[in-house]
């Protein structure tokens, strides 16, 4: 690279958004039942990441005035960036669990690319645990590079389509919530005169609170609320409002957010928990859905709000809907991915319904939710804020923090699901057993769960404020006893439907 890049204003904000007590680093970590050898790992890396994405060798340059920018590490040697240990204790899934833990506190150092493998050596066993901070790329964007690290056999490389394929090949229903233009309006009995008033305005009380809050206001700032105020009629508000008139709730929620009382509310601190439920075979998962006229995304909505349910309960909590983020892919999947990558998502909100009884009626409230937000703007709104955030973030720091944690707030973390390989995949000549991602949080927030599917299983992982959550394995238990439950009750739910039919 002979000059500078400078980041996207996505890129910069999630560049600049890391606290001691909630780093923008997303994690993962590929399991094998045999161990790596050194050499061939480092080559993997070298040769289909580090060589097909130029930016692992870039490193952040923060600018006093302006965007931030990559620029080339002279001293880059791969070497700095693989680390081998061999794992204490049984040598295995607890020994790995303790070790990503651990490293989950630690911050990337910012005088290198901001990435760091590390190669774990068991008995029997194999892993990998990749770290890359959040400003390099998103999660949907990763799955690809991690795609590119893998091959079809032990001993060749798949075909670029192949790779596409693994992700593709799956049942889109899988995927996350990616609105289409082509959807019409969410039903509604909210349509009536003024609707369209109150949204603009919940629009630019949205955008414009922070600062009304006595945050100082400069030029992007300013620039912001023009673009946003309800009473221009070539505003951005203006145009979006005719489209938020059957999903003005989705605004409240964004402003409102979850009451900070609950149980999974909390100031978090610098030690994270890490845990992962059993595996569960997708296809049951899709049968379920099926028979709900569900999406998959929508029974792990359900699953994760049952589960939280449980857990808050057997703390003596009653039960109150929180609200959870989940990311939305942009990016045009069948197409090349940069090679600086980049963020391109947007994140909306979702009630999870902790107050419903029954599996089946989480389910229900699950999928009515979600289909208001596949249908509705809200999409939309946040990239856009999110890119206003971050451009204001090269004029004011503190503006922007202030804005950001305004809006993580009002959630108890993140939830993403990404589907993965739906074959078998090789990486290093070890078959690939198992593979697993945390996603970052935010400002207070203190839950993050990642719904992975690979090769016909499904696997949740989890990640907790230690000063919150510290019993993250009860959580675990819970959603393992929600999945048995809720799998029970769509059978028994579909005995009666077919009885009836007979």
């Amino acid at each position: 690279m002979s000059e500078r890049v400078a980041l996207s204003p996505n890129d910069s904000l999630w560049l600049n958004m890391d606290s001691p007590e909630n780093l923008m680093v997303i994690e993962g970590v590929m399991w094998f039942d045999e161990p790596l050898e050194a050499e061939e790992v480092t080559r993997a890396l070298r040769e289909r990441m580090v060589e097909r994405y130029p930016v692992f060798t870039w490193r952040p340059e923060h600018a006093n005035v302006g965007l931030d920018h990559w620029v080339e590490d002279p001293d880059f040697d791969i070497d700095r960036h693989i680390t081998h240990h061999r794992l204490k204790g049984d040598g295995g899934r607890e020994a790995m669990r303790k070790f990503l833990q651990a490293r989950m506190s630690e911050p990337l150092p910012r005088d290198r690319p901001l990435w760091q493998a590390y190669v774990l050596t068991g008995r029997d066993f194999g892993a990998v645990m990749l770290r890359f901070h959040h400003a390099i790329a998103d999660g949907t964007a990763l799955v690809r590079v991690l795609l590119d690290l893998t091959t079809d056999t032990p001993s060749g490389d798949a075909e670029p389509e192949d790779a596409v394929a693994a992700l593709t090949g799956s049942d889109p229903r899988n995927h996350p919530v990616e609105p289409s233009p082509s959807m019409g309006p969410a039903p509604t009995d909210r349509d009536h005169p003024g609707l369209r008033d109150r949204a603009g305005r919940r629009l630019f009380q949205l955008a414009t609170f922070p600062v009304a809050a006595g945050v100082a206001a400069t030029n992007s700032a300013v620039s912001l609320v023009h673009m946003l105020d309800p009473d221009n009629r070539g505003s951005f508000t203006w145009k979006l409002a005719d489209q938020v008139a059957g999903t003005a709730d989705a605004v409240d929620k964004l402003l409102l957010g979850t009451h900070e009382d609950v149980l999974l509310f909390g100031q978090p601190g610098l030690d994270k928990r890490a845990d992962w439920a059993p595996t569960y075979d997708l296809n049951e998962v899709k049968r379920v859905a099926k028979a709900r006229g569900a999406t998959v995304n929508d029974v792990m909505m359900a699953a994760l709000a049952g589960a939280l349910r449980r857990y808050v309960m057997a703390r003596g909590e009653v039960p109150r809907d929180v609200v959870t983020m989940i990311p939305v892919n942009l990016r045009a999947i069948d197409e090349p991915l940069p090679i600086h990558l980049g963020n391109k998502f947007a994140l909306v909100a979702i009630e999870l319904p902790l107050s419903e009884p029954t599996p089946m009626a989480r389910l229900a409230a699950s999928k009515a939710r979600m289909d208001v937000i596949k249908y509705g703007p809200e999409a939309l709104l946040t990239f856009g804020l999110s890119h206003a955030i971050g451009a204001m973030g090269s004029v004011t720091e503190t503006l922007s923090r202030r804005m950001t944690q305004f809006f993580s707030n009002k959630a108890i973390g993140v939830t993403t699901n990404v589907p993965g390989p739906t074959e078998v995949r090789y990486f290093a000549g070890q078959e690939m057993v198992g593979i697993l991602g945390w996603v970052p949080g935010a400002s207070h927030q203190t839950l993050g769960a990642c719904i992975f599917s690979y090769n016909g299983m499904i696997r949740v992982g989890f990640k907790t404020d230690a000063n919150v959550i510290p019993d993250v394995g009860n959580l675990v238990a819970a959603f393992n006893d929600e999945m048995t439950d809720l799998f029970a009750e769509a059978l028994l739910a579909n005995g009666a439907t077919e009885s009836a039919g007979a």
